[in-house]
């Protein structure tokens, strides 16, 4: 990155104060790009309307046999015929037959939009054939299966989940619930069942999360899809202007020399920096007095240092500026090269306090935790020599190979295949 790493010269940079009076902290989070995981894509709106449609055409029918039309009294009938467990069957089967035609109508004609038509159309047959009173587990379980399958490969594919989706398959789950739950006398035919059934759940689940995470581009630059559990600003990326390379070069300058010393934990701690029980590759050690003292991007005061313990010991690959306050932006001084982001729907742990992973895509945190929907904005400064993107993402693998060269050295030195731009 130009201009970033250039010995010798004095920075300029200065600190901004925050202004509480021009913040504002209210429900933020549809400013932000996020993972279509958490979210319902603009494309999947018409399936909501499907299902609205749906109870609409329910209850028109219901009017006209009252009125006496003989078609829809036929209908009424034939379903009240039906036992409970098949009425339940039938709701499920029928609403995801008609958001998969939403799905049709909300996308670009496509392979994907064929194949839905292809499953409203089997959803809406097996449908009729519960309505019909005839036999109708077999022939279910065939669709309901091969629905779950469909949104797999899509999603693999490269279709992130969004919040219809992950519903859609819900549903689909408890109709094929309903289907394999023969009867009781059938121990054998209920075994498997079951099996079945879990296996379709930890298929669904796996691959919302491998879709989300592969749908996402894994950096921190405008325009991107974040991966679960971030949040960036809208915008395209572009080209920073000279003015942007110098304010970015000055910040990072200044923050390499002022946090130096902090390489040795015990000066980080008399600083005020939490470093007790620091482990893992990116242990954040607070500073409570400087997330409270209003200064924005200040070099000789982040909020927060960033350790990884290597082979022999922590190794300081960084530093945290973190906005006071939710809702807050904070200054892209280097324009698009200092990218601010926040994250939704993290899990804390409450003993001990410390983040224990991303809401699932079935809307659970692990046990003993609580979601946050969303946290401040903040940005990285990573200060090794050599990496990739000092401001922004830092690629786990390479952060290895540089701790194993560390180790190796007792000098920091630049990994192979490092990106010539840096």
């Amino acid at each position: 990155m130009r201009g970033l790493f250039q010995e010798g010269t004095e920075p300029i940079f200065e600190p901004a104060i925050f202004d509480p009076a021009g913040s504002d902290s209210g429900s933020v989070i549809d400013t932000y790009v996020g993972s279509p995981m958490y979210r319902v894509i603009p494309e999947h709106g018409a399936a909501i309307g499907g299902v609205l449609a749906l109870v609409a055409s329910v209850w028109l029918v219901r009017r006209l046999a009252r009125r006496g039309n003989p078609r829809a009294q036929a209908v009424v009938t034939r379903y009240r015929a039906l036992s409970v467990v098949t009425r339940f069957a039938l709701w499920l089967v029928a609403v995801s037959a008609t958001v998969h035609l939403g799905l049709v109508l909300g996308h670009e004609l496509s392979v994907y939009t064929g194949l839905y038509l292809v499953g409203a159309g089997a959803l809406f047959a097996v449908a009729a054939l519960m309505l019909s009173g005839r036999p109708w587990r077999a022939w279910t379980s065939v669709v309901l299966i091969g629905s779950i399958l469909g949104y797999a490969v899509s999603t693999l594919s490269g279709e992130a989940p969004d919040q219809i989706a992950l519903a859609t398959k819900l549903v689909e789950l408890a109709a094929l619930g309903v289907v394999l739950t023969p009867q009781p006398e059938r121990r054998l035919r209920r075994l498997a069942g079951s099996t079945a059934l879990v296996l379709a759940m930890t298929i669904t689940a796996a691959v919302a999360w491998i879709g989300a995470f592969t749908a996402g581009d894994g950096g921190h630059h405008l325009g991107e899809t974040p991966p679960p559990g971030v949040l960036l600003p809208f915008g395209e990326d572009r080209e920073p202007t000279h003015a942007e390379w110098d304010a970015a070069g000055d910040l990072y300058a200044h923050t390499v020399r002022a946090i130096a010393p902090y390489a040795d934990p015990a000066v980080a701690a008399a600083a005020g920096y939490d470093v007790a029980g620091m482990q893992g590759m990116g242990f954040h050690a607070d500073n409570e007095a400087y997330k409270a003292d209003g200064r924005i991007f200040d070099p000789e005061r982040p909020e927060t240092l960033v350790y990884a313990v290597g082979p022999d010991g922590p190794v300081l690959i960084g530093a945290m500026f973190q906005m006071p306050g939710i809702g807050n932006p904070g200054p892209a001084i280097g324009g698009p090269l200092t990218v601010w982001h926040a994250h939704d729907h993290i899990c804390f742990s409450l003993t001990p306090p410390a983040l224990s992973g991303l809401l699932s895509p079935f809307g659970a945190c692990p046990v003993g935790s609580i979601t946050v929907p969303i946290t401040n904005e903040m940005i990285h400064l990573w200060t090794l020599p050599g990496v990739e993107e000092p401001f922004g993402d830092i690629d786990d693998e390479w952060l290895r190979e540089y701790l194993g060269g560390w180790s190796e050295s007792k000098e920091p030195r630049e990994p192979a295949q490092q990106n010539a731009s840096s």
